[in-house]
């Protein structure tokens, strides 16, 4: 192999061995109801009150279907990738046993001390990092969205935000900001990396991809 074509190669088993998060317009919608959750959440908010118990759940569902809809579109337009079992059983131990109790810890420690520094964007810096390097590395996007939440962990005490629930809202707007930026930054690079195949009649293809 041309040693030339190397590192794209590398970068075409790094995407497809975890194409499923690569598949960036799946995450907008989510990051468009994230939005939404924290506007209702906000303390000058414009939702009606008697809305703001159900908005959020209905965004959240309604996220959920679009993202389902761009994933078929996903299949259809770039076929479909397998990952071999287990290959990414460490990131899922870390995922489910390390990232996620820090983060929810943090929320809820933010809501209930009300600290000068809010933790959970701090919790949130490093899992996103841990996502991008994790993920197939690069996306310098996600390295800059790491950088804004370890900033406006500050700002319940410069005093640009209130310790407590309104320092947590906001983190929750950052991370819905950074879904639908990310999403739609990791879809060109998707683009970029994988031009989309032309539709035939016949099925679509499935691959295997292992180490």
């Amino acid at each position: 192999m041309d040693s030339s074509a190397e590192p794209a190669v590398r970068r075409i088993h790094d995407i497809t061995a975890n194409f499923f998060f690569w598949q960036g317009l799946r995450w907008v919608p989510l990051g468009a109801a994230l939005l939404v959750v924290a506007g209702s959440l906000a303390p000058r908010t414009i939702v009606p009150e008697w809305l703001q118990d159900w908005l959020p759940i209905t965004a959240m569902f309604a996220a959920f279907a679009v993202s389902s809809v761009i994933g078929q579109w996903y299949g259809r337009a770039y076929g479909r990738v397998r990952a071999l079992p287990g290959m990414h059983a460490r990131r899922s131990r870390i995922k489910w046993f390390v990232i996620y109790p820090l983060v929810l810890a943090t929320l809820i420690i933010d809501v209930h001390f009300e600290l000068t520094v809010a933790t959970s964007a701090l919790a949130f810096a490093v899992a996103v990092e841990a996502y991008r390097r994790s993920t197939g590395g690069g996306r310098r996007h996600y390295v800059i969205a790491s950088a804004v939440f370890i900033a406006s962990s500050v700002a319940p005490a410069l005093g640009l935000v209130a310790p407590g629930p309104d320092a947590a809202d906001m983190v929750i707007a950052l991370l819905g900001a950074t879904y639908v930026v990310g999403g739609v930054l990791d879809h060109l690079e998707l683009r970029r990396a994988l031009p989309a195949i032309p539709r035939t009649d016949g099925p679509v293809a499935d691959a295997w991809c292992g180490q």
